[in-house]
């Protein structure tokens, strides 16, 4: 993984997201319409609480959608775990370049208006695995 700063929202979302879960983010970035908390694998379960309560009350006090995703190094599953419920085929790697095989269904839903999907995916690949250009196919 690529090191990065945080900003100040990040930051800000990190330590409520704390406090309310009694876990610890590792990032905190948006996709689509979500804010995504990335977190050990084991503490899933915690972080979310029972029934989601958790998330819910974070959701309520920040008025925005929590996706909760597991921390990992293999990035076809951080991929998946991001776009869920979105599917694509398979991935392919060129040095700094991703290629995302998708099925025609989907690719809409993956660029989104304007590109703006694709651009957020771009930048979120872009801190994570330092993936310069991404294309949908």
């Amino acid at each position: 993984m690529v090191s990065k700063i945080l900003n100040l929202e990040a930051i800000q979302y990190i330590n409520l997201f704390s406090r309310i879960t009694g876990t610890r983010a590792r990032d905190c970035f948006e996709y689509a319409d979500h804010l995504i908390f990335e977190v050990a694998p084991f503490m899933i379960s915690r972080t979310i609480g029972e029934n989601g309560a958790n998330i819910k009350k974070l959701s309520g006090l920040i008025k925005r959608k929590i996706k909760v995703i597991a921390t990992t190094q293999d990035m076809e599953e951080f991929i998946k775990a991001i776009i869920y419920p979105v599917k694509f085929k398979n991935i392919q790697r060129e040095n700094d370049e991703l290629i995302i095989f998708a099925p025609s269904q989907f690719k809409a839903l993956l660029i989104g208006r304007g590109g703006a999907k694709l651009e957020q995916l771009k930048e979120i690949l872009k801190n994570h695995f330092n993936i310069k250009k991404l294309r949908i196919l």
